[in-house]
């Protein structure tokens, strides 16, 4: 049975120190009420030094000109966007991260595969795993994004089964049919995905190489509802927020209703 998993986005280093002892992985990153930016990594070292969770850098470069609306043009690559980018992969692996979170988009609603593949490959010889952001949520095609995420290499995904951004748009039941489909999407994606790979002769350098990508729900996940998303996925991704501020209690509730004393 998959150990549970919980990935809390934080945006400082006490938020970072009160969420860590209930964490599997920390999502580093700036600014959460505007949904994150890439984190400023004098921060990243900070809390590097003070925790051994595992830690994850979204990878999404603010400018002074940055759009705040979560369209798909605002996750296009632009020059500007993919020079930042790499700076920033390269920073959060001398920071001491052990994954990065990207997710750039086509104009046509597709996952860009030059733009996310380049900077896959760059984070992939820092040895850094990779993860694709709830940009996925904004892709016209899901089926398709599951393919293409599988072919980059990413290890997981997350999502609120939603089109779009807003969670509320939808229904709990409704989005967990939509994520029940993305994990048969992510398992016969990496079954093609292995296939392929062993046709061409491609070495496969561990057992986890070609498993399926996770699926990570969030987008409102709290303690209340977390069971209803753990039976799509043992792996969450909640901020665990009140009143938009990290809230202790709502963790610690969390992490409890994940992990029922046995």
């Amino acid at each position: 049975m998959t150990r549970p998993t919980l990935e809390v986005p934080v945006d400082s280093l006490e938020s970072a120190i009160l969420a860590a002892p209930f964490s599997t992985r920390l999502e580093l990153c700036d600014d959460l009420v505007s949904e994150g930016w890439t984190a400023n990594m004098r921060m990243v070292e900070r809390i590097r030094s003070v925790v051994d969770t595992h830690l994850v850098a979204m990878i999404r470069p603010r400018f002074a000109d940055s759009p705040l609306t979560l369209t798909v043009e605002s996750f296009m690559a632009t020059k500007r966007v993919m020079d930042a980018s790499t700076q920033e992969i390269r920073a959060a692996a001398a920071a001491g991260a052990n994954s990065v979170a990207i997710g750039l988009l086509q104009a046509d609603g597709h996952v860009d595969m030059n733009a996310c593949g380049e900077l896959a490959e760059l984070a992939c010889t820092l040895k850094l795993e990779v993860a694709f952001l709830r940009t996925f949520d904004l892709l016209s095609d899901r089926a398709r994004g599951m393919r293409d995420i599988t072919a980059l290499g990413m290890k997981r995904v997350v999502t609120a089964g939603v089109l779009g951004w807003d969670a509320a748009a939808a229904t709990i039941e409704q989005r967990l049919a939509v994520l029940r489909n993305d994990s048969v999407n992510a398992k016969a994606a990496a079954d093609v995905n292995f296939a392929t790979r062993m046709k061409s002769g491609a070495e496969i350098k561990n057992a986890g190489a070609c498993d399926p990508v996770e699926i990570v729900p969030g987008g409102g996940v709290r303690a209340s509802n977390a069971a209803q998303f753990m039976s799509v996925s043992p792996h969450l991704h909640a901020s665990c927020r009140r009143n938009g501020v990290f809230n202790i209690d709502e963790i610690r509730l969390l992490h409890s209703s994940m992990n029922p004393a046995r």
